[in-house]
């Protein structure tokens, strides 16, 4: 725990003036959660707890116990829809249907990218043929979804 402590605090004042990071990531055994760097206005580490307070006073609290990465990156990896987004995406028939146009990643439960395409424009179908069963996720522009395949 102290080396996860000791790499936290040096890692905090290098990402405050790297543009390229724009999300803290919370990994534990459990969840994942993506905290908008914007809004992070304090992590601190209280009894056995992690605890990112925002700029808005709400606070995401994990277990240390459970905690397993802290990453800092340009894009969220927790599922959620993201408002104003205008890149919709939905599951019909095992294929994506894209509402928008962009570039299309598909990431596997480890996380790792197992399919990139183009897409140009609205309607647009994505096979999920040749790839193993399992749990996905789906992202084009601003919008990601999890996919059960």
């Amino acid at each position: 725990m102290k080396h996860l402590l000791f790499t936290l605090l040096l890692a905090l004042p290098f990402t405050a003036g790297a543009d390229t990071y724009n999300y803290l990531n919370i990994t534990s055994t459990s969840t994942v959660q993506s905290v908008a760097l914007k809004q992070v206005k304090r992590i601190t580490f209280e009894g056995t707890n992690l605890v990112v307070t925002a700029t808005d006073g709400t606070t995401t609290t994990t277990p240390l116990a459970t905690l397993t990465k802290l990453t800092f990156s340009d894009i969220g990896v927790a599922v959620r829809d993201l408002e104003g987004t205008s890149n919709k995406l939905t599951m019909e028939g095992g294929r994506i249907v894209a509402g928008g146009n962009g570039q299309l990643l598909l990431f596997n439960s480890s996380g790792q990218l197992v399919r990139q395409q183009y897409i140009g424009g609205a309607g647009d179908r994505v096979s999920l043929d040749g790839l193993p069963r399992g749990i996905y996720i789906a992202r084009l522009g601003r919008q990601a979804i999890k996919i059960l395949h």
